[in-house]
Order: C-alpha cells, then structure tokens, then sequence
C-alpha cells in the first residue's frame, strides 16, 4: 500500500475559540499555511514540520495543537493532540468525515526558564557577569509577556 498524505491547514497566532458546536481560531496576525501530513508521522515528526514551517523558535515556544474535529456532519469539538496516537486519529478525520483537510490551530506558550536560568535570575548581586548573560532572557521575557497580553 502507498503512503499518502493528508493535507493539513495550520493555524498560528491566534486563539482557540469554542462556540457552541464548533470550534473556531481567531488572531489580528493570524496566519494558516497548508501542509501535507503522511499517514505513519509520528508526534515528534508533526512538530518538526509545523516548527519548520511556522518559523515558530523552539527554544522559546512550546506548542499547544489542537485538533478541529468532527464529532458530527454539524458538530465539531477541540481535540488536543500530545502524543503518536493523536496524530494517528487526526489523520483519520478525512477517511470518516465528510471533510476535505483537517485543521490545527497552535497555541504558543514560552518554554519555562530552566533552573539554572531562575537561580541566576534570583541571585542577589547584580554585579555578577552572570547577570549580564541573562539581559537577552529579560527581553525575551518582557516581549513575551507583551504578546500574551494583547
């Protein structure tokens, strides 16, 4: 049997929004690009993709994908997908539904200070040259807080 794909629009730079018997994804920026997902893609194998074609940074945001799935031909409900059977059922969505290509919308959220970030963050002296070292972690920090809020 041949592998095939399933095609796939990705939504970025928006927010999840349940509605009554749907689920919809809305952002001033938000972007959607088509991708094309193989049957057998493992979980770690979709974020590569989406990572690569998002342009989202790793190192700074974890991911959030939520499925928009059918529950009925008039009813659809925000299925998260965390793991390889996740994205095995996602890929099934257009082989039981009446559906064309599926959707996921991405949720982005900074990826936590490691340990050894938050004990130098706390250190009292400020005149350690470690300090320095973190100025680029306070930016990122202040522009991510400001993304969150607007």
């Amino acid at each position: 049997m041949a592998v095939t794909g399933v095609a796939v629009n990705c939504y970025w730079n928006g927010r999840v929004k349940k509605e009554q018997n749907d689920v919809v994804y809305e952002g001033v920026q938000m972007n959607v690009l088509p991708i094309k997902v193989f049957h057998g893609t493992t979980y770690t194998g979709l974020l590569d993709k989406i990572y690569a074609t998002t342009g989202i940074d790793r190192q700074t945001f974890e991911l959030n994908i939520i499925c928009r799935y059918p529950i009925s031909s008039q009813e659809y409900k925000p299925i998260p997908i965390k793991n390889d059977e996740g994205v095995e059922l996602m890929l099934e969505v257009p082989s039981r539904a009446v559906v064309y290509c599926v959707e996921i919308y991405l949720e982005e959220r900074p990826v936590p200070l490691r340990a050894e970030a938050i004990a130098l963050l706390t250190k009292e002296t400020n005149d350690s040259p470690q300090i320095d070292n973190l100025k680029p972690i306070y930016l990122i920090l202040e522009l991510t807080y400001l993304i969150l809020i607007l």
